[in-house]
């Protein structure tokens, strides 16, 4: 299968012009630049229009419209376009066990935050034993979270969660815009996918892996 891998647009998805097709694109969340509707509308209009078989997307900490009063328009949004929503869920798709979430560690006062430690593990809790594909907006700690000011800021508890997942080949995300890149570790193919850098200004094409 032929997987694509796009993330943090920031409603600049327009310029993501090299998207090459294929089985399923992924977004990995933050859509918008601070939760518009609007903007919203046209990401799932430009994904919906996208040569993939099946579109998979998560929220991120600035898709404030998917976390408060808003949230059943904003799913119904992309459900309209055809595409698949994931927030601490998941789907099976050709025998692909994927899951998806939009929490990170407690980052400023942004969406889908959640305090380090119990709070926060009991979202990876839910992430099923054999999931092959997983999706969060940030990183595990110590892959791909290097930010510019020297902090590592990927989640610990993340990590060890991943660590257990044996049948794991793939987890995605973003968040970090400097992490940008792929790692493989133990057979499992770490990716950050962000588009635009640390200055907001689309520099990174998606990703796409044959699996």
């Amino acid at each position: 299968m032929k997987l694509t891998f796009f993330s943090d647009t920031h409603s600049k998805h327009h310029d993501a012009t090299d998207l090459i097709g294929g089985d399923i694109l992924f977004h990995c969340g933050d859509i918008t630049r601070k939760g518009d509707l609007k903007e919203l509308e046209d990401f799932a209009e430009f994904m919906s229009s996208q040569d993939y078989t099946h579109k998979i997307v998560i929220a991120g900490n600035h898709d404030f419209c998917f976390e408060d009063e808003r949230s059943d328009r904003a799913e119904m949004i992309l459900e309209d376009h055809g595409i698949i929503y994931l927030n601490d869920s998941g789907i099976v798709i050709d025998g692909l066990k994927i899951w998806g979430s939009p929490i990170q560690p407690e980052f400023f006062n942004w969406a889908f935050n959640r305090r380090r430690g119990e709070e926060i593990k009991k979202h990876w809790d839910l992430i099923p034993d054999d999931t092959n594909i997983l999706l969060t907006h940030g990183p595990p700690h110590g892959i791909s979270d290097l930010c510019t000011h020297g902090e590592r800021v990927g989640c610990e508890e993340l990590l060890l969660k991943v660590n257990e997942l044996s049948d794991l080949r793939v987890h995605a995300f973003g968040h970090i815009h400097e992490g940008y890149g792929v790692n493989t570790i133990n057979d499992v193919q770490f990716i950050n996918a962000c588009s635009l850098d640390e200055k907001y200004r689309y520099s990174n094409e998606p990703i796409s892996i044959e699996l």
